[in-house]
């Protein structure tokens, strides 16, 4: 694997993502977020932390609606120094506010959760393949995060972006499953 191998693939990615239309974009991300939703992993969670949809992600408004909804306590994540970031509790969305890239995170005194209180992570990325690797945008900030977490981490992609292989580093973290449009992939099945 080579630095460009990976650049190649994230240019890819991010080409074949960026492709969908907004209407398909909100038609899989609500196909994903009921798959997400009927999940084992999700129904036993008391804490869940989620990233905030931007751009051409997979949607979590819905998702964040639910946790907030169903009296789960709501994380998500905020960018600080040295691409490292930190788990900090949400009551709504107006608990969010313009960050780090333009990204809704939580106000810089919104209460921290430590990560062994979390149960579930829900990780974005360009895309991700059947043993749970995934491509992110090159920062590190969920592989720094994920390196010692203990709970489950799900990724959240588009079919279109469900590689056969995903080139990783030896830094990268790969999730537990895998949530596209056409269903749950549990990393190492077929």
């Amino acid at each position: 694997m080579t630095m460009t191998e990976k650049r190649s693939q994230r240019a890819r990615l991010k080409r074949l993502r960026g492709s969908l239309t907004e209407a398909e974009i909100r038609g899989k991300s609500e196909k994903i977020a009921a798959f997400l939703l009927g999940t084992e992993a999700f129904r036993r969670a008391r804490t869940v932390m989620t990233y905030v949809s931007v751009g051409s992600e997979v949607r979590t408004d819905v998702i964040l609606g639910e946790i907030l909804n169903s009296g789960r306590t709501a994380a998500v994540p905020l960018c600080g120094d040295n691409f490292r970031m930190t788990a900090r509790a949400v009551g709504s969305a107006a608990d969010l506010e313009p960050g780090a890239y333009g990204i809704p995170e939580p106000k810089a005194d919104s209460p921290i959760i430590e990560k062994d209180n979390i149960d579930l992570i829900i990780v974005p990325g360009l895309g991700f393949d059947k043993s749970g690797s995934r491509m992110g945008l090159g920062k590190g900030y969920y592989d720094r995060y994920l390196k010692d977490y203990r709970g489950t981490s799900v990724g959240l992609c588009f079919d279109v972006c469900a590689a056969d292989r995903i080139i990783r580093g030896k830094y990268d973290i790969p999730v537990n499953m895998v949530i596209t449009e056409s269903g749950v992939h549990f990393a190492g099945q077929n």
